[in-house]
């Protein structure tokens, strides 16, 4: 009989010296992993520059925009410009159009850009329009600051 304790206790400390220090990593790791988050990040910078391209117009203004979790940033309409950017599924090719509006056609091009992470996707967006007056053309909030 007191073999038969002994060999149990020995299995039992021999069990928990082997496989103990394998345990405490795996919990540690548990605790150092990030808790997954509810919302894709969207976080973007937006610009309007005056000029043919990006690379060589200097931003007259830019503002910030955040989405989610909730609508936020230097933005002056955030609400209304994520709402709309919710409509085109993010796509900036597919807000809104006003061809409606008569603008004069003088070259003097706007160049916008949209830098960032939209609901978890990286984004890099530059379009040039002829003037000013095209650029509101478009109808969008997303731009108007």
């Amino acid at each position: 009989m007191r073999t038969l304790v002994r060999r149990a206790v020995i299995c039992g400390l021999a069990t928990a010296g082997v496989l103990g220090p394998v345990t405490v990593p795996a919990a540690a790791a548990e605790a150092a992993a990030p808790a997954p988050r509810l919302y894709a990040p969207t976080a973007l910078v937006l610009t309007v520059a005056q000029g043919e391209t990006a690379a060589t117009a200097v931003p007259l203004r830019a503002v910030t925009l955040t989405c989610s979790p909730k609508a936020g940033g230097s933005h002056p309409a955030p609400e209304q410009a994520c709402g709309e950017l919710r409509a085109a599924r993010g796509s900036f090719d597919n807000l809104g159009d006003d061809t409606a509006r008569p603008c004069v056609k003088i070259w003097d091009p706007v160049v916008v850009t949209a830098q960032g992470i939209w609901e978890g996707q990286r984004v890099n967006f530059e379009k040039t329009y002829g003037n000013s007056c095209m650029l509101q053309a478009e109808g969008s909030s997303v731009f108007s600051f």
